[in-house]
């Protein structure tokens, strides 16, 4: 089971999408200068069923996608949350500290989007035209991250 908390509406995060955010508890990547530390313990947060991410999806009808801030570690239990988001005809976006190369495949051709790459102070975040993250379109198998960067 995994926990989640901070759920939120983005418009930012996702190009062209409308999407229900929810930061994933438990992450063991623990990435130096990381956000949202408070969220390490795995039972941070409310328990998200399956029944719990039907209501999150039926509360907020005018999204398009839903953004999974982790949640990768459990593989399984992810896959049968993401099934739930595609049965509703919606969209999933995946961030992680990850590598491409380091989702499990199950994971993988079941997004839509996905944002690789620990957060590397120096390199900046997506909006940097420096930063090792990378934004990808898995329909389109396009790298997008430009997309965030200011000209």
């Amino acid at each position: 089971m995994l926990h989640f908390s901070y759920p939120q509406i983005v418009v930012e995060e996702v190009p062209n999408e409308i999407s229900l955010a929810l930061s994933i508890s438990g992450c063991p990547l623990r990435c130096f200068d990381c956000h949202s530390k408070e969220t390490y313990p795995n039972d941070f947060g409310t328990p998200l069923t399956p029944i719990k991410m039907q209501s999150l999806i039926k509360e907020n009808k005018h999204i398009s996608c839903v953004l999974f801030y982790g949640g990768e570690w459990q593989t399984e239990y992810l896959i049968l949350l993401i099934d739930i988001v595609k049965s509703f005809q919606l969209k999933v976006c995946l961030y992680t500290g990850k590598e491409l190369e380091d989702i499990p495949k199950d994971i993988l051709q079941r997004l839509n989007y996905i944002k690789v790459g620990a957060y590397n102070k120096e390199l900046g975040n997506l909006t940097s035209k420096t930063t090792n993250q990378k934004f990808i379109n898995l329909d389109t198998k396009e790298d997008i991250t430009n997309t965030f960067q200011k000209e």
